[in-house]
């Protein structure tokens, strides 16, 4: 009788113990920190994660960015893991119960129309009417919407609201001046006056200043760098980089108003590089052939690019970084 008191309660211990390892979004059994030691330990804390993990399974089903909601889902987890205390555990768990259901609701069936039963038929009743006095209707006239009168001496007005055909005009005048500016400057370079590019080197620094730094924010990002150090680091590489850029510009020209429009030059070619780059990419492909046919328009810009920048250095050939670095040229 004893021993089957025993194997009794043995098997309600390991149910129970089961039960709470399944409660969990992870397996219990291989838990390495102390949060998660914590949720095991913890009914109402296994409970919480069990109904975090169900909804955000529910909301990846949903959403069409997945990538954001799984990085949302790690930052949370972050968070969650700087509690020490199981009341910090329960807050922080709680209040994300209620972002995720705030952000995706469960659906709820539509509830059924009810069904209002007819009306059960009146008898008619013959009603005497005296015919000595004419019958008026009670029944109020519909009512006549009458437009709107303008006051007088005031135009009507239509909302339909009309584009002012000269809204882009000062933008207009200011690509015309940037233009009409790097005209004036590649043609003071071509005379001597100036120097845009010293060589090669300098034109490839200063192209590649842009590009190091973008790409240097997206290669910590891969390899999950908080943002805000990601942006900080990008940032400092692309502001060294634009330093250099500005030395050796003051180099070539010395303090004076070519160092000024040098330097816009330089600035100016990377902006229309760009900004042709960003029209070609916009609106998205909406098959190949509209891809490969932006695909070719990329690489007819960067070739012009790249060739037009080649053409205007002062000198045609490559210099060492060192030299580059020094203003050896």
């Amino acid at each position: 009788m004893k021993l089957d008191i025993g194997l009794k309660l043995a098997v309600v211990t390991c149910c129970l113990l089961l039960g709470t390892a399944q409660a969990t979004s992870f397996d219990c059994a291989k838990a390495s920190t102390p949060v998660e030691h914590a949720i095991c330990e913890s009914p109402q804390l296994s409970r919480l994660d069990e109904q975090i993990n169900s909804l955000y399974v529910q909301a990846l089903d949903r959403v069409a960015d997945k990538t954001a909601l799984r990085q949302e889902q790690r930052d949370w987890l972050k968070q969650r893991n700087t509690c020490t205390t199981t009341d910090c555990l329960v807050g922080v768990m709680s209040a994300r119960v209620q972002e995720q259901m705030a952000a995706n609701p469960p659906k709820v069936a539509p509830a059924p129309k009810p069904v209002t039963p007819a009306p059960a038929p009146v008898p008619q009743q013959k009603i005497a009417v005296d015919r000595s006095v004419p019958s008026v209707s009670t029944s109020p006239a519909p009512a006549v919407s009458s437009p709107p009168v303008a006051p007088v001496g005031v135009a009507p007005t239509n909302n339909t609201s009309t584009k002012d055909p000269h809204e882009l005009l000062p933008l207009k005048l200011a690509g015309l001046a940037v233009l009409l500016l790097l005209i004036a400057a590649v043609w003071l370079h071509h005379r001597g006056s100036m120097t845009i590019y010293q060589d090669y080197t300098d034109a490839l620094w200063t192209s590649l200043t842009p590009a190091i730094g973008i790409g240097s924010y997206f290669a910590l990002a891969f390899f999950e760098v908080p943002k805000n150090y990601a942006v900080i680091a990008a940032l400092v590489i692309t502001g060294l980089m634009a330093l250099q850029v500005i030395i050796q510009t003051y180099r070539s020209n010395g303090v004076s108003l070519y160092f000024l429009l040098a330097l816009f030059a330089k600035v100016g070619l990377l902006l229309i590089y760009f900004l042709m780059m960003a029209l070609i990419l916009a609106g998205g492909s909406r098959n190949q052939r509209e891809a490969r046919r932006k695909r070719g328009w990329m690489i007819a810009c960067t070739s012009i690019f790249v060739f037009f920048s080649g053409w205007i250095c002062r000198h045609r050939h490559f210099s060492s970084i060192n030299d580059y670095m020094a203003g050896r040229v």
